[in-house]
């Protein structure tokens, strides 16, 4: 078991589970991997605005030259620009200081390779060994250097070949307080959009608070109030996106990924005729998909898993109903300021109206609640026998529900997912948020 990795990355409380001498570390850790496995040694580091991006870049940062590895700094980016650039220039590795989703108190370390994709378990491990062990820096030293210039290859990318033009569409954005406060608007505005700007300051100490992907309650108002033709929600580091309609209806990555499993199986680009979604993805869409001649591939939570699944079997999409989504052919991760920017672009070639075609698509009623636990509860919810043993005793009682309970991999808390009938789904989450909480 991870002592330091979690689903995505290192992530904590900074001062707390992820200060300087554990981030400082990771960039020793770093640089001994990448010369273990005769990789470039030079690293490009990017972070969203928390306001303790700072302190952990540069503990990471010098970590890293300690040990020999030069070092890019990129400054406040979403996490797509690192893997993108990641997979695009002579460097070893990525690295993306951020807490994602989660809140401003937070921040973690997300490691990508050099192709571009998340390391694997099996590297984050072996990182794990260097972590603890008291190595010798090395004599030659790397530099550090600020290298903002090599954020234009990436916006390039997205309005040359990813984008379209926006003259006449009226586009809200919120970008959460987070890394995409900057680069947002400029693409968009690149590509002729009309902008409204929505929590859109480099305000680290608002980052995700009531905001964003996790709550578009004013991104929804604001498409109303200024009649948006659409809404794009982000979180603190850009791979999740929410979607607000003219009108105000809502989409979340389920949404999104039938809509765009259909239209790459209409243009014969989705290989297998297959779409990776997760354990959480709702059955209608995998009955709609299946009604269309999709079948929805399942994995466990977190989109390494989903895009791990999709490497193994050259699938074209993948994604999460949180928002995460991936684009095989666009980018190696999730990255909602590309997806945004592609759903428009098939809007407008292929003059789809979303609410019209999302008719085919037929959910099951679906409850999701988080339920707050101890750090020692969600630590050992899979070793606990006792709660496992009256989990699934609950199931059996209600077999014509859906159930999923599960650990976050970043917070305290117990997500619950309980899928069918509303009345029963209402009863099955009261019941096992007792059985969490007594």
């Amino acid at each position: 078991m991870a002592k330091y990795f979690g689903t995505d990355g290192i992530r904590g409380v900074v001062n707390d589970e992820l200060n300087f001498l554990l981030a400082y570390s990771v960039g020793k850790s770093l640089a001994t991997f990448l010369t273990k496995h005769k990789k470039t040694k030079s690293v490009i580091i990017g972070n969203d605005t928390r306001v303790s991006a700072d302190l952990i870049t540069h503990a990471v940062a010098c970590g890293l030259c300690d040990y020999g590895v030069n070092v890019k700094l990129i400054g406040i980016v979403p996490t797509g620009c690192v893997s993108y650039l990641s997979g695009k220039l002579d460097v070893g590795a990525g690295v993306m200081i951020t807490a994602s989703h989660n809140a401003p108190n937070m921040n973690g370390i997300k490691l990508i390779n050099n192709l571009g994709y998340k390391f694997t378990t099996a590297d984050e491990l072996e990182i794990e060994k260097y972590i603890d062990l008291n190595l010798p820096a090395t004599k030659q030293k790397g530099k550090i250097e600020t290298s903002l210039e090599l954020v234009e290859k990436y916006v390039n990318f997205l309005t040359s070949e990813v984008g379209c033009n926006l003259s006449g569409v009226n586009v809200a954005l919120d970008t959460a307080f987070g890394s995409n406060y900057k680069i947002a608007e400029q693409v968009f505005k690149k590509l002729n959009a009309n902008v409204i700007l929505i929590n859109n300051d480099c305000c680290g100490e608002k980052i995700n608070v009531d905001c964003g992907a996790l709550n578009v309650n004013k991104l929804t108002h604001e498409v109303k109030l200024h009649k948006c033709d659409f809404g794009f929600a982000f979180d603190g580091d850009a791979d999740r996106l929410i979607v607000v309609l003219k009108g105000g209806r809502v989409l979340n990555g389920d949404d999104m990924l039938f809509v765009l499993g259909c239209y790459l199986l209409n243009k014969n680009k989705l290989n297998s005729r297959c779409v990776v979604g997760t354990i959480m993805t709702n059955s209608g869409v995998e009955e709609s998909f299946n009604e269309v001649g999709i079948n929805l591939i399942r994995t466990d939570v977190g989109d390494r898993n989903v895009i791990e699944e999709m490497l193994k079997n050259n699938y074209s999409l993948g994604g999460e109903s949180s928002g995460h989504i991936c684009v095989s052919q666009l980018n190696t991760t999730c990255d909602a300021l590309i997806n945004a920017l592609y759903l428009l672009k098939i809007v407008k070639l292929e003059n789809l109206n979303l609410n019209e075609f999302l008719l085919h698509l037929k959910k099951v009623p679906q409850i999701i609640k988080n339920v707050k636990v101890s750090s020692d509860v969600r630590k050992t919810f899979d070793s606990n026998l006792v709660l496992r043993k009256q989990l699934c005793k609950l199931s059996k009682k209600h077999q014509n529900t859906r159930i999923v309970v599960r650990p976050s991999g970043t917070e305290s808390v117990i997500r619950i997912m309980a899928e069918g009938d509303p009345f029963e789904t209402n009863q099955v989450v009261q019941e096992i948020e007792t059985l969490l909480t007594k």
